[in-house]
């Protein structure tokens, strides 16, 4: 039987481009405009929303189907959760010690600066974004890919992609976040947890910086 990628994939992978192609756009429009960060919110709920509504109308990627029990779901959440704060302190460790790169994420400090600026932006960092990257690059450049190779190179390509796409240095960190992400993923098979998983990172990163 012949595979073929499941046709929401182009979908939202056009909702992520267009959502990101905005941003700058606006940016070149309304330089130091307190219209700005607003309206980037407001796109960036609407790219997410979009997402979960488009992918709740197929079938085969419901959020809740139940591919697992809910305990062993939540074990699952739980370990990758210490994986995820794991590579959040070594890998930038290891960075620093090897390639000499500063332990701080510009990525981090230009949200952190925004947030304090304008604190409902908070919905953006904490929400918005972790959905629509893991729609993009664990559904689609993960499960999806995955279909046609193997499912570790797809894990590797994705989990690169995501780290190439934060533009920071700290590759190696995102790439090991991706392939945390990844792999909890496969496990309970709900796209549910690695957003979880995600926002709840965020979060923490946020209250502790």
């Amino acid at each position: 039987m012949k595979k073929t990628l499941p046709k929401n994939a182009l979908v939202i992978l056009m909702i992520y481009c267009l959502t990101m192609m905005l941003s700058p756009l606006l940016w070149q429009l309304l330089k130091n405009n307190d219209l700005y960060y607003p309206l980037v919110t407001l796109i960036n709920g609407c790219g997410a929303c979009l997402m979960i509504w488009y992918a709740r109308l197929q079938t085969q990627d419901r959020l809740d189907q139940l591919k697992t029990t809910l305990p062993k779901e939540g074990l699952y959440l739980l370990l990758g959760l210490l994986l995820l704060f794991f590579c959040q302190w070594g890998g930038p460790l290891f960075e620093q010690l090897f390639f000499a790169s500063p332990r701080f994420s510009a990525n981090t400090s230009y949200l952190l600066a925004v947030y304090h600026k304008y604190p409902y932006y908070l919905l953006t960092i904490v929400i918005f974004l972790p959905v629509m990257e893991e729609f993009v690059f664990r559904k689609v450049l993960f499960k999806d890919l995955a279909l046609f190779s193997d499912p570790l190179l797809a894990a590797f390509v994705s989990s690169l992609l995501f780290s190439l796409a934060h533009q920071d240095g700290h590759y190696l960190t995102y790439l090991l976040i991706g392939l945390v992400l990844c792999y909890v993923y496969t496990k309970t098979d709900r796209l549910r947890d690695p957003i979880i998983m995600h926002c709840l990172m965020n979060l923490t990163i946020l209250l502790l910086a």
